[in-house]
This record gives C-alpha cells, sequence and structure tokens, in this order.
C-alpha cells in the first residue's frame, strides 16, 4: 500500500438499522455488507473492513459491526478490535437498547475514545433533533463517551457530513497507534480458499508485527503455519502489524486447523481452560451474578461456555468489580491482558433473554481449580492487575513469581515478550537493585533472595533453638532445609554475611550471636571422641564401637559428633564412617600423589595406597567427589576442580 498508514482501527456501534453501513460507505466507498443475504435483507451480519483515507491522507482501518441482538456475538469479535468507536443513533429513532448494550461492551473491552453520528437527521425537525440530542448525552453521560462530541449528519443528503468528518479525524489523530513491538497475535474472523494459494485467514492484528516467511503457531491445534502472503486492507503487502486488518494465506497447516476462534501467534502458547481474571458486572445489570454461574464468554473472536467462580466474594454485584475464575466447558488461546466479555440469562429476565452482563481483562492463565478466599491467591492476582498495562514491571513480576533463576528466553516466555524486550527490562532493573544476574547467565528477581534470606534467618534461628549444643547448618543441609536453588542461595548468604546477620565459622553457617552451649561433661566428651579418632588415621571405628568403647551411650555420642563435624573437627563419610579431619587430609594427599603418577588411579589403587580395605576407601572416594576433589568415571577417578589447583 503506497499511501502511509495509521495503525489504528475505527468502529461502528448502535442499534440496528441506524445507518452504520451506510455511514461506512460514505466514508471509505466501500460496501462492507459482502453476502448475500445481508444485501438482501439490508441487514448487517458478518462484521465487515474497509480502509478509510483520514484528512492528512493516512490510511485507518474501519469495522462496521452488526447491530441487531440476534448477532452480537459478531459485533463482540469486532469490539475486541476498536480503537476509536463511530456510535451511531439515528435521530427519528433515539437511544435504543442495542445502542446502551453496545456502549457496555466497549467500555468492557477498553474503548476510550469516539464520536457520536446522530444520523437520519432529515427525517426529524429542529425540536426533534434538540431532544434526541439530549437523550443521547444523557446515555453517554457516565461513560467513556462523555465528552465526545454529538454530530448530526444524513448518510442520504451529506448534510453535517464535513462537521463529522472533522470530529471522527481529531479523536484519530489524539489515538495513540497500536505499537508494533512485542509478539504479534490475531485472533481470526473469517477462514476463505483462494484458488492456487488455499487456506487465507483475515481479522484485526492486535499485537506486534508479521512479515511474509515468519512462521505463526495456531492456538488451539498445535500447529505451525508460513505466511505465504499477506494483505492488508484488501492489498499485498510485506508486513502488517496490530490496529490493522490483515488478511494471511497460510502454508503447512492442515485443513480444518484454521477456523473462527482460533489464534494466531508469534510463540507457542497452550490452550487453557482455567484463567483468573478481573471481572467487572455492567451496573445495569438486574442482579447479582451469583457464584459459579453458566455464562457465554467472549474472547478475541471465539465463544466459549464457562463457569464464572467468584474468588473475592460470594456473589459479583452490579456495578462492581471482583477477582474470578473462569472454567471454560471448551479451551481456548487466551493470554494474559486480553480483555473479554461475559453474557447470559438471569432469572429476573423475562423469557430467558440473554444480555451483556460484563467483562474485564484475563490475569493469568494457571489451568489449575483455584480455592475461594485465599490471601495469597488474591494478592497475586491484584499485582498482576496492577502491573499488566506496564510491560517492564509485568516482566519482573513474572521473574519474582518464578522463585528461582531463570533465563532470558524462559522469561520472555512466560511473559509473553521480545527477547530483546525483556533484556533491556532486566539490565534496567539490574541497575535499580531489583534483579542479579547469576555466573550461569540466569537472572533472579530481589524480592525472591530477600524472601530467601528470610526462610534462612526462620531455619537457623528454629535448628539453634532445638540444637543448642550445634555450631550451625553446612551449605548443602541449609539449602534442602530452605529448598533454594544454589546460585540464587549463594546470593541471599553473601546478603546476610555482609549485614553480619549470618556468621560462617568452619563448614557451617550459624546466626550471629547465637553460640554453642556445651556443658563440661560434653566438652569432656567432644574430646575423648576427637582423640579417638584422630589417633585411629584412616581406619576408626564405627560411632557404635566409638560409644562401646567409651562407655556412652551412642545416641550421646552421635550428637557430640555432629557438633564436632559442624566444627570442622570431622567429616561424616555416611552412617557408619567418621573421621578425623587429619585423616581426610591426608587421604587427599595420597589422591595427589596418585594423580602425579598417572591421569587417573582406581578404587583399588587409592585403597591400597592407602592400605585400608574398601569399607573406609570407597565413602572416602565418594566424600572427595562430592567435594569436588575427584571426579568419577566408572571405576576410576580424575582430578576435580579443586585437585587441579593443587597440581
Amino acid at each position: 500500500m503506497s499511501r502511509p498508514r495509521k495503525h489504528i482501527m475505527l468502529g461502528t456501534a448502535g442499534h440496528v438499522d441506524h445507518g452504520k453501513t451506510a455511514l461506512v460507505k460514505l466514508l471509505t466507498g466501500c460496501d462492507t455488507d459482502r453476502l448475500a443475504i445481508e444485501k438482501l435483507r439490508g441487514l448487517t451480519i458478518e462484521l465487515g473492513f474497509a480502509p478509510c483515507a483520514m484528512r492528512d491522507g493516512r490510511i485507518v482501518g474501519i469495522v462496521d459491526v452488526p447491530g441487531h441482538a440476534d448477532f452480537i456475538r459478531n459485533m463482540v469479535a469486532g469490539a475486541c478490535g476498536i480503537d476509536v468507536v463511530i456510535l451511531v443513533v439515528a435521530a427519528d429513532d433515539g437511544v435504543m437498547p442495542q445502542t446502551r448494550e453496545h456502549l457496555d461492551i466497549l467500555t468492557l473491552m477498553g474503548v476510550r475514545r469516539g464520536v457520536v453520528a446522530l444520523t437520519k437527521c432529515d427525517l426529524v425537525d429542529k425540536d426533534m433533533l434538540h431532544l434526541v440530542d439530549e437523550e443521547v448525552r444523557a446515555a453517554i453521560a457516565s461513560t467513556f463517551l462523555r465528552d465526545a462530541p454529538i454530530c448530526p449528519l444524513s448518510n442520504v443528503t451529506g448534510e453535517g457530513f464535513e462537521a463529522f468528518l472533522e470530529a471522527l479525524d481529531a479523536a484519530a489523530s489524539a489515538c495513540q497507534e497500536r505499537p508494533g513491538e512485542g509478539l504479534f497475535r490475531l485472533w481470526i474472523e473469517r477462514v476463505f480458499n483462494v484458488r492456487g494459494f488455499g487456506a487465507v485467514v483475515s481479522g484485526i492484528a492486535s499485537r506486534g508485527q508479521v512479515r511474509v516467511g515468519d512462521r505463526l503457531h495456531v492456538t488451539p491445534g498445535g500447529h505451525v503455519g508460513r505466511v505465504r502472503r499477506l494483505e492488508v486492507y484488501g492489498q499485498e503487502d510485506s508486513v502488517a502489524q496490530a490496529g490493522e486488518c490483515v488478511a494471511l494465506n497460510l502454508a503447512d497447516v492442515p485443513d480444518g486447523a484454521l477456523t473462527r476462534g482460533v489464534v494466531l501467534s508469534q510463540r507457542p502458547t497452550a490452550p487453557v481452560s482455567m484463567a483468573e481474571a478481573e471481572l467487572h458486572l455492567v451496573a445495569a445489570a438486574p442482579e447479582a451474578l451469583a457464584d459459579y454461574a453458566h455464562v457465554h464468554l467472549h474472547v478475541g473472536t471465539a465463544e466459549a461456555m464457562a463457569h464464572v467462580a467468584v474468588l473475592d466474594a460470594a456473589a459479583v454485584q452490579p456495578g462492581r468489580t471482583h477477582l474470578v475464575q473462569l472454567r471454560l466447558d471448551d479451551a481456548v488461546g487466551v493470554v494474559p491482558g486480553e480483555r473479554f466479555v461475559i453474557r447470559g440469562g438471569m432469572a429476573s429476565l423475562a423469557g430467558g433473554h440473554t444480555t451483556t452482563l460484563g467483562g474485564g481483562r484475563i490475569l493469568d492463565t494457571s489451568n489449575v481449580r483455584l480455592r475461594r478466599n485465599r490471601p495469597w491467591t488474591l494478592a497475586a492476582l491484584s499485582a498482576r492487575a496492577a502491573a499488566i498495562d506496564d510491560p517492564a514491571r509485568w516482566c519482573l513480576l513474572h521473574l519474582a513469581e518464578a522463585k528461582g533463576p531463570l533465563d532470558v528466553q524462559a522469561l520472555a516466555d512466560r511473559a509473553q515478550q521480545p527477547t530483546e524486550s525483556v533484556q533491556a527490562f532486566l539490565t534496567a532493573a539490574q541497575a535499580e537493585g531489583k534483579a542479579s544476574v547469576l555466573p550461569n547467565g540466569t537472572w533472579v528477581h530481589s524480592d525472591v533472595i530477600a524472601g530467601l534470606a528470610r526462610r534462612i534467618t526462620e531455619t537457623l534461628e528454629k535448628f539453634h533453638t532445638a540444637n543448642p549444643a550445634r555450631l550451625g547448618l553446612g551449605r548443602e543441609v541449609l539449602a534442602d532445609a530452605v529448598e533454594a536453588h544454589p546460585g540464587a542461595l549463594e546470593l541471599a548468604l553473601a546478603r546476610l554475611l555482609a549485614e553480619r546477620t549470618v556468621r560462617q565459622q568452619g563448614q557451617v553457617l550459624a546466626l550471629a550471636g547465637r553460640e554453642s552451649t556445651l556443658s563440661g561433661q560434653d566438652e569432656q566428651l567432644c574430646q575423648q571422641i576427637a582423640s579417638a579418632l584422630q589417633s585411629a588415621g584412616l581406619a576408626p571405628p564405627a560411632p557404635a564401637e566409638l560409644a562401646e568403647s567409651l562407655g556412652v551411650a551412642p545416641p550421646r555420642v552421635a550428637a557430640m559428633i555432629r557438633v564436632l563435624a559442624d566444627a570442622g573437627t570431622l567429616v561424616e563419610l555416611d552412617e557408619k564412617v567418621v573421621m578425623h579431619r587429619d585423616a581426610v587430609d591426608r587421604a587427599k594427599l595420597v589422591a595427589l600423589e596418585l594423580f602425579a603418577q598417572g591421569p587417573r588411579f582406581t578404587t583399588m589403587a587409592f585403597r591400597d595406597a592407602l592400605v585400608v580395605s574398601r569399607k573406609y576407601a570407597v565413602p572416602l572416594l565418594d566424600y572427595l567427589d562430592k567435594a569436588r576433589f575427584t571426579v568419577r568415571s566408572g571405576s576410576t577417578r580424575t582430578p576435580g576442580v579443586e585437585a587441579r589447583k593443587r597440581l
């Protein structure tokens, strides 16, 4: 397309037979009623799209929606792509039920700009026109259109059209373009076949850009299609982006996989049957929405039945907003940030009439049935609602929710954002002290580190209370107790050590100010145990044998062995073999001597060099492997990191 485009979408709304399609034809020269039945009945049924030239020559899209109540699902599908609405009200009819319902839907879909076209003004006198003008102003007074201009015009005579076009141009100019950055996403509105090309789909792109040659993921279905050809507003192009009506010819997708309600996206997304959301019930609803009400859910161009589980109340009252979980009968490819509408019947509506009840925004797609009134669930969803319009904040929220380190790509997948943007957000967050990068290139949120530090101090406090005689906990035991990633644990410990909240003594960590408290008898027993094991060297007695030789109960000996191990005097190789630190150091020297003779040694060679049995050689080698002094390969050992430093 040669003319420049502004990436926004205009859209009509209003009651049936109020002149929406005729006004679009006046604006664009296009008849958007393409179906024979539409022309026969003079009634818009499906969505119609056309390019519209603004006064500066730029092209914007316009979508014409049906006004009849029977086709409200099609209206909702079109409303999800509208940036600036033209609310059409016929001067000879005034504000009608679909006028009000369309206003509710547009509000729920997040539309915030528009103009009012007061059509058929040639059919009424000035007094009637004035009365209708006042009626319209009262109807829009509490809506996003409260400051919108009301423009009387005639689609037949052209009266008032220039003033209307000027008001529409001002609204379109003031509307911010949809950004081309981000991951491309398009809900399929229409599917048809073109001879020689195959399947073609069309719809309004809601995010990002797509180019010829790009590969798009199909949800539901899991297929991946290649963009062979694309058109924007009916003209072939090489690129399309959010805010434009796009037609895509996709290759490599099987017949039947592309239907209305399917979504195409740049990154794979799984269809979900449970999604969390912020739901607003319209103020005009005749009664509260009961918990677990069964409703029609409209999101994008998809429609599904769903139960509404209210998470923070017993019901949703008219005009109120609550956190809910939508439990869908059929899985849909929604993602956080997308807006939806729910429709259904209520007991107070005669004849089971279906109407728009409310709508809102998807916050999460957990696919897990959530329980009601759980503070942590409500806090997490409230945090998502607060962050969802800020890409950087949204990205960091996902990093904090991960509870551990993530690489850039994994975080980009979680947040459904471009990898380059996520990298930039993380770099900025690091400069602000909100995130840290680990040596392996993964990232962790500062809140995760702070939470881990709290768990460490709580764990150490409980340990000291239960074990007053022991010095503290080793890193590995502490990591298991707090369920921490090693890299995150080191960051949390570094913070606590720098703050002097925690101290390190030998191989153990302890709270500052908490000392081991041993009685005189326990200190004497510790000395006896240490002396006996030091004398035994590389062939120590088992703890039970040691207890018998000392004439002390085995549990007491075991407790003192743990105290000595905390202090680094003893090393617990396994449940039955405990050695003095001096003996373990001698074993390391023997291993180094063997490595000096060759690049590897066997278990038998190590046993013979120590002049001990396998009973002691094997636990020693297992310990050296764990300490990264040796590396096991079958029945042989090669130098580990610590050994290489000393060779």
